[in-house]
């Protein structure tokens, strides 16, 4: 059904001409023409463009793709935020420029939001709150979010979503998956980065957080997984007050974990909080699967008593139980230096192909990564190594799935933070007896037992069907009709071609045969003559020559 999802997106673009006649004069203007006349789509201008303006040129490009994304509004910025975490697809150069990207966005009036909170809660507001901010906190491309305060006295925040986001966002990631498709067929050095796979993974990301029901479940699970670490906040959730674009929240009275200056005046135990953090962050991403997929600054807070609070959970990651196994095994692997081992994991987990040079890439992350050989753990950059070692895996076509480039951002992201507040911090030291027991578990009778109960009920099914299936292809092998077919795809286009060259030559030996028969016809006796030519032998010719044109316009299809 392929065709049919690229006809939506064609459709899409049609319909939808004047956005895209923008995005591209965009993407001219900031220095992109070059890219936009290689996808064929340099008639969508408006008008030739000349060079662009002089204060682009001295920019370079990830500067000045970071800035088109910027013009272009919320979601391509939210498109250069996914991308920031792809460093196994992007150079750093863009991947640095990406983690700058920011919204530049109006605040909605008051009127405007008390206008979707009353349709959305389908009570007033002054009904639902006993005070309400008409100034937001903070205003994004989604939504933006206004303080509050309850009957009760509680203080909360709210987060409104911008009226029609939804629609905007749905036509430009149509054009996004448009132009996707143009890229990878008319821009062929784009292919490994795989334009449509990562608009398609984009599209599912941006589709939950838009949808602020599913914030409010990731939080409410989330804070029941994390109910035994009791120095670890996450906000309530008030589901009266929460809706598909409304959501409220707790609001968290606390001192951010960046503002180092203030956490030591408040005698706060740094070292304390960053422990904390690691270990609510192994227990989430190794015990659970379910964890924070934007952790930074600006989303943890330390909160009275040494306790830190985590806000923000519009962006999750998910890692079944298997691949938790091997992000374990791969930990381990960096513990005893068996860099052997992190390769297998990786060919595992990436579903490499039996074609890759294995032993290449082997010795290429052995060389990569030997000037870590022998440091201690607290001198080696865990998610450096593993997003180094992804970046490797990449070019030899072994395809790591984007929820596992949030664990390694996020991995990354900790240790940066975790140094900051203690200069001593150590994440695999932390980590490690986690790991190990998490590896050990993976070979426990328990897990074994487990693993042995759905061995036997996968085989009891197939031992139900597998005589009625023996007995069905005994059936088929012994009827008149049977044959095996083979399917070889790498003969489709060489059978396509020999195809095309025979209705070629079919046409061309039917064409000559009309130029023969009027040849013969012109020297026998003359008949009804028209200018001047006898009838027969006119239409000889005619039909010869309309032959002749369907074979040299076929010619021309096939060189364009």
């Amino acid at each position: 059904m392929k065709w049919i999802k690229t006809g939506r997106q064609i459709g899409q673009a049609v319909k939808n001409v004047q956005r895209l006649r923008q995005i591209l004069a965009v993407f001219a203007k900031h220095g992109f023409g070059d890219l936009v006349d290689r996808m064929d789509l340099g008639k969508f201008l408006p008008g030739r463009l000349g060079a662009f303006a002089e204060s682009q040129a001295e920019k370079t490009t990830p500067e000045r793709l970071r800035l088109a994304f910027e013009e272009l509004g919320p979601t391509f910025v939210k498109f250069g935020q996914l991308l920031s975490t792809r460093s196994d697809l992007l150079p750093e150069a863009f991947i640095e420029e990406f983690t700058r990207l920011q919204d530049h966005v109006q605040p909605l009036s008051f009127e405007v939001v008390k206008k979707v909170v009353e349709s959305e809660l389908d009570q007033k507001i002054e009904s639902a709150f006993a005070e309400f901010s008409p100034t937001p906190l903070a205003a994004a491309s989604i939504g933006q979010v206004h303080e509050a305060r309850l009957a009760s006295g509680e203080r909360v925040v709210v987060k409104v979503q911008r009226p029609e986001i939804e629609k905007v966002i749905d036509t430009d990631v149509s054009l996004l998956a448009f132009l996707a498709g143009l890229l990878e067929k008319y821009v062929p050095e784009t292919r490994v980065i795989g334009p449509t796979i990562v608009v398609d993974e984009f599209f599912k990301t941006l589709a939950f957080e838009l949808d602020f029901v599913v914030e409010a479940n990731n939080i409410k699970k989330m804070a029941e997984n994390t109910a035994e670490i009791p120095d670890v906040v996450l906000p309530k959730v008030y589901k009266s007050l929460s809706t598909h674009k409304v959501l409220t929240l707790e609001k968290f009275e606390g001192i951010r974990v960046t503002d180092l200056k203030a956490l030591d005046q408040a005698g706060i135990d740094r070292k304390k909080i960053v422990e904390l953090g690691a270990k609510t962050f192994f227990k989430w991403v190794m015990l659970d699967g379910l964890f924070h997929g934007d952790l930074h600054g600006g989303n943890l807070f330390v909160l009275p008593g040494n306790r830190l609070g985590v806000i923000d959970f519009g962006i999750v990651g998910r890692l079944s139980q298997k691949s938790r196994d091997q992000l374990a095994n791969m930990v381990m692997a960096l513990l005893t230096e068996d860099y052997e081992n992190l390769c297998y994991e990786y060919a595992e987990l990436g579903a490499a192909e039996a074609s890759i040079d294995f032993e290449g890439f082997q010795r290429e992350v052995r060389n990569s990564l030997s000037p870590y050989l022998g440091m201690s753990l607290a001198e080696m950059n865990v998610g450096r190594i593993l997003i180094e070692a992804t970046q490797i895996a990449t070019r030899f076509n072994i395809k790591v799935p984007g929820d596992w480039m949030i664990v390694f951002k996020a991995i990354l992201t900790i240790e940066g933070m975790g140094r900051i507040l203690d200069p001593e911090f150590d994440l695999l030291l932390i980590g490690q007896e986690l790991v190990k027991d998490l590896a050990k578990d993976q070979y426990s009778m328990q897990r074994i037992s487990k693993d042995a109960v759905w061995l036997l009920r996968d085989l009891s099914s197939l031992m139900k069907i597998l005589p009625r299936q023996i007995r069905l292809m005994f059936r088929k092998f012994n009827s008149n009709n049977f044959a095996f077919e083979i399917k070889v795809p790498e003969l489709q286009p060489i059978r396509a071609q020999l195809d095309a060259n025979g209705r070629r030559m079919t046409l061309g030996i039917l064409a000559a045969g009309f130029f023969i028969a009027a040849s013969i016809a012109q020297m026998g006796p003359g008949g009804r003559l028209i200018f001047g030519y006898p009838l027969l032998v006119m239409i000889d010719y005619v039909m010869g020559w309309v032959l002749v044109f369907f074979i040299l316009l076929g010619l021309m299809r096939k060189a364009s």
